[in-house]
Parts: C-alpha cells; sequence; structure tokens
C-alpha cells in the first residue's frame, strides 16, 4: 500500500492534467450535442415536421449513428482539412465528432419524448392563446424533459466513456495519461485501476446530480 502512494505521488499531476482535458472536452461536447440533438429532435417530431429540412435531417442523424465514432472522428480530424484545406487541431476535431456523433442520438430522445405527449396537451395550451412555438417551450419541452432524463443521462455516460478514443488523435486525456504513465513506470495494474477510478468517480458526480434534477423535475406524488 505504501507503495501505491508513492506511485500515486508521482502519477497524481499528469492524471490531474488529463482529467481536467476530460472534463473540458466532456462539457463542450455535452454543450454540441444537446444543442443540435434538441433541434434535431424538435424538427423530427410528428408536429414539427418542416417537409424537407425534416427529410434531411433524419437522414444525417441516421448517418451520425450509423457509423462508429472512432471514425467520424478520423473523417473530422483528417479527411475534412485535407478535402477543404484548412488545419483543425486534435482539441477541436474531438469536441467535433464527439458533439455530432453524440447528437444523433440525443435527437431520437427528443424526438420520442415529444411525440409521447399528448395531443391534447398541444390543443390546451392553443386553447389559452400559446402559438405553436410558445407552447413548446412552456408546456411541451418541461414535460418532455421528466420523461427522457434517463435516457439523457444514459448518453451523458456514454460521451464520457467516448472521450478516451480521442487519445487515438493525440489528446492529453485521462486514459492517454495513464498510457503514458505506464510507459514511464511500468506498472500497468496500479495504474489502470486508477485511471478506472478517476472515471467512476467522474460518473458518480454526474448520475448524483442527475437524480438530484430528477427530483426537482418530477411532480410530487401525493
Amino acid at each position: 500500500m505504501e507503495s501505491y502512494f508513492d506511485l500515486l505521488s508521482r502519477c497524481y499531476p499528469l492524471l490531474i492534467q488529463g482529467t481536467l482535458m476530460t472534463l473540458e472536452i466532456f462539457f463542450l461536447s455535452a454543450c454540441l450535442s444537446f444543442s443540435l440533438g434538441l433541434f434535431f429532435g424538435i424538427v423530427m417530431s410528428h408536429r414539427l415536421r418542416i417537409p424537407i429540412l425534416s427529410s434531411v435531417i433524419e437522414g444525417l442523424c441516421f448517418v451520425l449513428r450509423a457509423v462508429p465514432f472512432f471514425v467520424q472522428l478520423l473523417i473530422i480530424y483528417f479527411v475534412f482539412p485535407d478535402l477543404l484545406d484548412f488545419s483543425l487541431g486534435p482539441f477541436a476535431a474531438s469536441v467535433i465528432a464527439l458533439g455530432l456523433c453524440s447528437s444523433g442520438y440525443v435527437s431520437q430522445v427528443v424526438r420520442a419524448g415529444i411525440n409521447s405527449i399528448a395531443v391534447t396537451q398541444w390543443e390546451m395550451a392553443f386553447s389559452l392563446g400559446y402559438s405553436q412555438l410558445q407552447s413548446l417551450r412552456f408546456i411541451i419541452l418541461p414535460q418532455m424533459l421528466r420523461n427522457v432524463l434517463p435516457p439523457f443521462v444514459n448518453e451523458l455516460d456514454a460521451l464520457l466513456k467516448s472521450t478516451s478514443i480521442t487519445a487515438s488523435i493525440g489528446m492529453l486525456e485521462l486514459t492517454r495519461a495513464g498510457m503514458n504513465l505506464v510507459s514511464r513506470e511500468m506498472e500497468p495494474v496500479a495504474i489502470y485501476l486508477t485511471v478506472a477510478l478517476f472515471y467512476l468517480c467522474i460518473s458518480s458526480v454526474l448520475n448524483g446530480g442527475a437524480k438530484i434534477l430528477e427530483r426537482k423535475v418530477m411532480y410530487v406524488k401525493s
């Protein structure tokens, strides 16, 4: 045990650096994912379809779900810059690839959540004088959030774990930090278990926050 703490004292600066990078990638890609996914899901819902645009977005979301994230990451980092003649750093490529890939799944959650709201909710909102946009914002989306919060949290968990794949293009996130430390210290068991513990802690905080939010948005049952 003493030797483990000695090892940890040598490794923790790089592990902390990798953890901060992981959190930064995760936060920015989650913002991109949920912004795009919310828009895509709204446009694909039955009641809010826009004839041509909705079909195009459905095709795009299918591609984002069908192509593995690793392939999308390689395309965004290597292919697009080469075809369009511009440079893109690994950090920006990681955020864009993660956000786009995840938005394809978020859009399906949003679409299903909106479609699950009874038509009478729309009709009641219209009878109260709400426009379609106001009905969506004040009546439909709050109810949708209560219904789909668990799938949203699952997608965030998947997004967190997918950040480890960005190590393949040179991002010094948590997994890459662990790999570098193993090469230096030659202690794979202790270091990789510590990396797993770091991911577990981040996921626990994420799920704990989600449970608090879930209690706030759910109706209080008598």
